[in-house]
């Protein structure tokens, strides 16, 4: 608990630091990862220079603005909500797009836009909630939700944000909810993926931080994500001068 309380310290100095008098900008999705984001920000800068926007589309559960409507009234911040699907429809028809992963990352792609939108306008930065788990994985979209200023979770595997979380208070509701990027009906990351975070947590710390690999089928599947997502943990391969 101790190290947990340090580090949340740790991050609020880091985003103080980086924000300095800027606005913050984030996409809210009522999910573990922008709700301890959020609750972070809450306690590092003014609550007026934090812009929190929900970009729900057809297929986002009443759970999700629920959970969103009472994360943000127990911070004390309001929040806007920009619905998606009229955008990414008119992308759909104009492509005749039917790959359902390619749409999913259009969806993630759209609300990039939308967030930079407002960073734009009220002279601020976009803060990423990708966690450390994700970054390893490559379990995120190229600039969608990868595309942002701040990343001030990204060092943390997902047990970490989640006992943040409970430092945080963040809502039971939201604790207990099963990861999802929202990117189609029905879609779970453990279901996508086939692993559990925790498990997938086990994996990468053997292989990142401790230096230990077997050849069991899961370990061999997440070196596999891993070494196939290489290009979005880089800026974009050129020629040297």
């Amino acid at each position: 608990m101790p190290e947990y309380m340090q580090e949340i310290e740790r991050i609020s100095d880091f985003l103080r630091k980086i924000l300095q008098d800027k606005n913050a900008v984030i996409g809210i999705s009522g999910g573990i990862d922008s709700s301890v984001t959020l609750a972070l920000l809450a306690r590092s800068i003014p609550k007026e220079r934090i812009i929190a926007v929900f970009m729900p589309d057809r297929n986002t559960p009443q759970s999700d603005y629920d959970d969103v409507k009472k994360l943000t009234e127990g911070l004390g911040l309001t929040y806007r909500q920009v619905r998606i699907d009229p955008m990414v429809d008119s992308f759909v028809e104009t492509l005749a797009a039917t790959d359902r992963s390619a749409i999913g990352n259009i969806k993630s792609r759209t609300r990039m836009i939308i967030l930079y939108y407002f960073a734009n306008i009220s002279k601020g930065l976009v803060i990423g909630t990708t966690n450390r788990t994700e970054l390893l994985l490559g379990y995120f979209t190229k600039y969608g939700d990868g595309g942002c200023d701040v990343e001030p979770i990204e060092h943390l595997y997902k047990r970490d944000v989640y006992a943040i979380a409970g430092i945080l208070g963040i809502p039971e509701s939201i604790i207990k909810k099963k990861p999802t990027a929202g990117l189609w009906e029905g879609q779970t990351d453990e279901g996508e993926i086939g692993l559990s975070y925790n498990e997938m947590d086990e994996i990468l710390m053997d292989i990142f931080d401790r230096g230990t690999f077997t050849e069991k089928p899961e370990y061999k599947k997440i070196m596999e994500m891993h070494r196939s997502s290489d290009h979005k943990r880089t800026m974009p391969y050129s020629l040297e001068k």
